[in-house]
């Protein structure tokens, strides 16, 4: 496979003499403190404009009338992304016909200067009802990937995990007469088998969605290649199960979008291999501008129809408009189904499965469901929780948006009521990584549990820097209260990959969008939780900078 091409972004300078070398050799060992041989903090000084990003909808008021003003004005600045959201479905039809011939080249031209007059305009009233908040740096072009084919060519194939032996494989037609069929088989073009299953639809304001259909096949062998086709209509596509035991790769990545830094990013995924992707929310950045979704599920269809894409939801997903009658989670429930059900969860928002034979079990939560004593969600956790027999399941691991610890100026605090509710659950249960988007930077702090370190606690890791438009999250603050617990620091676009070796080992990677290849930044190995040698003590309270 050729080597991925890194689309560097004009406005993002790459520092490469002023970053120190951080990556750990492979006989480093993490026991239970998430001590390194080498690590390197860095803090990148950027510039910061204001106090928090522009964009989510998601700052935090004090007191009753603050809470009132605050939602009468998220309301409005709602209101105003779906017309904003409507203009421009209309400029992304006009610029797509025009880049397939389908249109002429003025009318192209027009559409994209009306569309980035808008996005001026939009960013503007949305700068000036959030002046108390932190703005990024400016955003990376988007890459929008236009549908050529027939309606009735399947588009935006995705697939899942079900269960112990199944997968579910996830598309959309614009022609809502497609049968929604899979056929598979182990050779090209002999298909052994089918499955059948259903479609649904949804509308957005002006938007109505084409048929997303969702097919369960199987059972299938671990680790075998399976050749498929969706809706006896489309092309020839590919996907491999994950193994029945260890060893296992996994890619994590966060807060993906779909821009020039996205495309690096996925190339950079693409040039090496894995069994399963995980991405703890924040997928495609659509905000109610419905056709992105599209565009989303076209650009990731080559690594998402081949291997396991595990998600879950971030505060981008969410595109409420209460004031017009529109539910959160309209889109992303319609097109990304994950098996809450074979979990035991009522809600897409929250699930788990199990993975390499059940020796890991992931547990996907929601930081956008409520999470409080009594709420559906905690109640399930409990009982996912108590499920686990760490004889049979060594590694343990936890994804969800708002990070719970963040040295990051962005998004402070923004997770503290979900830990508070729901971090003893974790420390109980040995739980052995958090991994959280949200935060545009990496980081990596030590085995923690309640603001303290602790050898029994997880290791917590940001990786929101898969490549989203809003750009990155530059200021780490040094006087932090959690500053003496972070590893490892840096605000750069990039990916992770944990290597589960055995019951007993694992080596996490994180890789930066830098250079020709992805260059690995940071490298810890850790020891399992359930592995009898950290019975004997936790011998490090912290981790130690060299």
């Amino acid at each position: 496979m050729p080597a991925p091409t890194y689309l560097s972004p004009p406005s993002l300078p790459l520092h490469h003499t002023a970053i120190a070398t951080a990556t750990a050799t492979a006989s480093a060992s993490l026991l239970s403190g998430g001590r390194s041989r080498r690590s390197c903090r860095r803090h990148m000084s950027g510039l910061v404009l204001l106090k928090a990003k522009v964009g989510d909808g998601d700052g935090h008021v004090d007191g009753g009338d603050e809470l009132l003003l605050a939602s009468r004005r998220h309301a409005v600045l709602g209101v105003a992304r779906v017309l904003f959201a409507a203009a421009n479905e209309r400029c992304l039809r006009g610029m797509d016909r025009a880049a397939l011939g389908r249109g002429s080249f003025f009318a192209g031209a027009m559409a994209n200067s009306w569309r980035v007059l808008m996005q001026g305009l939009a960013s503007l009233m949305f700068l000036c009802a959030r002046a108390d908040e932190y703005v990024r740096q400016p955003p990376s072009p988007l890459v929008l990937t236009a549908h050529d084919k027939p309606a009735a060519h399947p588009q935006q194939v995705h697939i899942s995990t079900v269960g112990r032996d199944k997968m579910r494989i996830s598309w959309v037609t614009d022609d809502r007469s497609t049968p929604s069929v899979v056929e598979y088989g182990e050779s090209r073009g002999n298909y052994t088998a089918s499955a059948t299953g259903d479609h649904v639809t949804y509308k957005y304001f002006f938007y109505e969605s084409g048929a997303i259909h969702h097919v369960t096949i199987g059972p299938l062998a671990p680790s075998t290649t399976y050749h498929y086709r969706c809706g006896k209509a489309g092309d020839e596509l590919t996907l491999r199960t994950p193994p029945a035991s260890l060893p296992l790769e996994l890619v994590v990545i966060g807060d993906l979008g779909q821009t020039r830094w996205t495309a690096s990013t996925l190339a950079h995924i693409g040039g090496a291999d894995y069994d399963m992707l995980l991405l703890p929310g924040d997928l495609s950045y659509a905000d109610t501008q419905q056709p992105l979704w599209d565009s989303f599920g076209r650009l990731v269809q080559p690594l998402a129809s081949a291997r396991p894409w595990m998600v879950t939801e971030g505060n981008h997903e969410a595109e409420a408009l209460p004031v017009v009658g529109f539910a959160p989670f309209v889109a992303y429930n319609a097109r990304w189904r994950m098996p809450h059900e074979e979990s035991g969860s009522a809600s897409n928002l929250y699930y788990s499965f199990d993975v390499a034979g059940g020796a890991a079990h992931v547990v996907m939560l929601g930081s956008y469901a409520e999470f409080e004593e009594g709420s559906e969600q905690r109640a399930w956790l409990e009982r996912d929780l108590a499920g686990v027999d760490r004889r049979r399941t060594p590694w343990l691991l936890v994804l969800l948006h708002a990070p719970w610890y963040n040295t990051n100026q962005a998004h402070q605090g923004e997770g503290e009521a979900m830990r508070a509710a729901m971090e003893a659950l974790l420390y109980e249960a040995r739980v052995d990584v958090v991994f959280s988007g949200h935060v545009h930077a990496y980081e990596r702090f030590t085995r923690i549990y309640d603001n303290e370190a602790d050898g029994r606690g997880p290791m917590y890791i940001t990786i929101g820097d898969g490549g989203n438009r809003e750009g990155l999250a530059l200021k780490f603050l040094e006087d932090h209260k959690s500053a003496h617990l972070s590893v490892f620091q840096e605000a750069s676009f990039g990916h992770g990959r944990l290597r589960i070796v055995d019951e007993t080992s694992a080596v996490w990677t994180w890789h930066r969008n830098d250079d020709e290849y992805a260059t690995v930044r940071d490298e810890v190995w850790l020891e399992s939780l359930a592995s009898p040698k950290l019975s004997m003590a936790a011998t490090s309270r912290h981790d130690e900078e060299l």
